[in-house]
C-alpha cells in the first residue's frame, strides 16, 4: 500500500484553499501546462492498462467483499472523537489473511482451523495519543462468517479463550465481554467485547495503559459506541451471496487497470494481491492520520482510490485535484526526512521528493505526486531516475483513461 504523506501542515493548506474563492481554482485549472505524452520517459514500465483477470487469485473476490465491509466500518474517531491518532496498517481480512485476536493465543495461521467459516472482514485501530502506550488504544475487527451459527461459535470460542473476568457493555446484554488487568510486561487493562448480529461478529479491544486506577466502565462505553456506530453503518452493507463472491469484479471504472501495476516478478505467487480499488471510507482506515485525511478527502470529493505500485485518487474535478495534490506536497515537505527535487523531464505538473541531505539517517524513498485532470497519483521508486520513469508511466496510463 502507498500511504499518502500528509502531515500537520495539511490543516493549514486546507484552511487556505477553503477560504479562497472558487474562481482561483478555475484559473489554476486553466493555467495547467499542456503535457506532451510522447515526450515522457517511462523507461520499461508498462503504459497500457492491466488485464486484471490475469491477476485474479482464489481469494481475490473475498478481498473485494472485505473492502465492501471496510466501506461500512466506522473509523475510530467516528464513534469516539478522542481516538484521532491512526497509524494505518490494518485493512481487509479473508481466508488467507486472518486476524490475530489479542489475548486468545490463536495465531493468524491457525485462525481458520480454530474459528472456521470466515468469509471476509475488516480491521481498524487508533490511539488516544500519538505516542504508543501513552493512552487508550482501540482495535476493532468486523467479521462475516458463512452462517450465523459459525459467527456464534466464533464469539463463544474467542470469549472462552480470552483471559479476564466477565463484564457488561451498556445496552448490549447479549455481548460477551471480559476485562483483564495485565501487570506484565507493563500495566495495562484490556477490555475485549464480542457481539453477534446474524452472520456478523463485531469485536473490539480497548487497551488502557494509563488508567491506574482503571475504569472498566469507561472502556465499556467505548465498546458500546463502537457497537452502536458499526450496527448503524452495516445497514448500508448488502452481503454478496456466497456463491458470487469469487466472481466479484476487481476494478471500478477502470481505475485499477490504469494504476501502475506491480512488476510480474514481484507479484504474489499465491494468496491474494493487495492491489484493489477502495471507496473513500475504506481507504481512510489505511491512511496515517485518518481524521486529518478525511477532511482532505471530503474537500477534494475523493470517492475511490486505486492502490497498486502506483496510487490513483479520483477527485471531484481538476480544481479539487489541484488542492489535494498541494496538500500532499506540503505534507511531504512537513516531514523533515524529505526535500524537494527536480520533476521528471517534460512533466512539470509532477512534484518529486527525495531524502533530505541534512538528515543523516533516513528511510525515505524517492516519491512523486502528480495530477492529470481530476486524478492525483503517487509513486515511489528505488532512486530518482526510477521514480521519474514510474511517474511518467503512471501519467501515460491515466492519460489513456481520459
Amino acid at each position: 500500500m502507498r500511504k499518502t504523506r500528509v502531515g500537520s501542515a495539511l490543516v493549514v493548506v486546507l484552511g487556505l484553499v477553503l477560504s479562497s474563492c472558487g474562481n482561483d481554482g478555475d484559473n489554476a485549472a486553466q493555467s495547467t501546462p499542456t503535457i506532451d505524452v510522447a515526450a515522457l520517459d517511462s523507461g520499461n514500465y508498462p503504459t497500457t492498462p492491466t488485464n486484471l483477470e490475469a491477476t485474479r487469485f482464489p481469494n481475490s473476490g473475498a478481498l473485494q467483499e472485505a473492502i465492501r465491509i471496510g466501506a461500512a466500518t466506522p473509523l475510530p474517531f467516528q464513534y469516539d472523537p478522542r481516538f484521532i491518532y491512526s497509524k494505518g496498517g490494518r485493512g481487509g481480512l479473508h481466508p488467507t489473511k486472518t486476524p490475530t485476536i489479542g489475548g486468545t493465543g490463536i495465531d493468524f495461521k491457525d485462525f481458520n482451523t480454530v474459528i472456521p467459516g470466515l468469509v471476509a472482514g475488516w480491521e481498524s485501530s487508533a490511539n488516544r495519543r500519538d505516542e504508543i502506550s501513552a493512552g487508550r488504544t482501540v482495535t476493532t475487527v468486523t467479521m462475516r462468517f458463512e452462517t450465523a451459527d459459525q459467527a456464534k461459535f466464533a464469539a463463544t470460542e474467542l470469549f472462552n479463550r480470552t483471559p479476564g473476568s466477565p463484564y457488561q457493555v451498556p445496552n448490549y446484554s447479549d455481548a460477551l465481554i471480559k476485562v483483564e488487568d495485565d501487570p506484565e510486561p507493563m500495566p495495562v487493562q484490556n477490555l475485549r467485547a464480542m457481539l453477534v448480529r446474524g452472520d456478523m461478529l463485531l469485536h473490539i479491544q480497548v487497551e488502557d495503559w494509563l488508567g491506574l486506577p482503571y475504569d472498566p466502565a469507561a472502556d465499556a462505553v467505548v465498546a458500546q459506541k463502537y457497537f452502536d456506530k458499526q450496527i448503524e453503518m452495516l445497514r448500508s452493507y448488502a452481503p454478496t451471496p456466497l456463491s458470487d463472491i469469487k466472481a466479484l469484479p476487481l476494478d471500478h471504472d477502470a481505475l485499477l487497470a490504469h494504476a501502475l501495476p506491480t512488476e510480474e516478478k514481484n507479484r504474489p505467487k499465491n494468496g491474494t494481491s493487495p492491489a484493489a480499488v477502495y471507496p473513500a471510507q475504506a481507504v481512510l482506515h489505511l491512511e496515517d492520520n485518518a481524521q486529518t485525511m478525511s477532511a482532505a478527502f471530503a474537500d477534494a470529493g475523493i470517492d475511490y482510490v486505486a492502490f497498486d505500485t502506483g496510487s490513483v485518487y479520483r477527485t471531484r474535478d481538476e480544481a479539487a485535484a489541484g488542492r489535494f495534490v498541494a496538500a500532499m506536497n506540503t505534507g511531504t515537505l512537513d516531514d523533515r526526512d524529505y526535500a524537494k527535487v527536480d520533476s521528471p523531464a517534460n512533466l512539470p505538473t509532477t512534484s518529486c521528493f527525495d531524502k533530505n541531505p541534512a538528515v543523516k539517517y533516513s528511510s525515505a524513498r524517492p516519491t512523486c505526486h502528480g495530477i492529470i485532470g481530476r486524478y492525483v497519483f503517487a509513486v515511489s521508486g528505488l532512486n530518482l531516475q526510477d521514480v521519474h520513469q514510474r511517474a511518467a508511466a503512471q501519467y501515460k496510463l491515466l492519460a489513456a483513461l481520459g
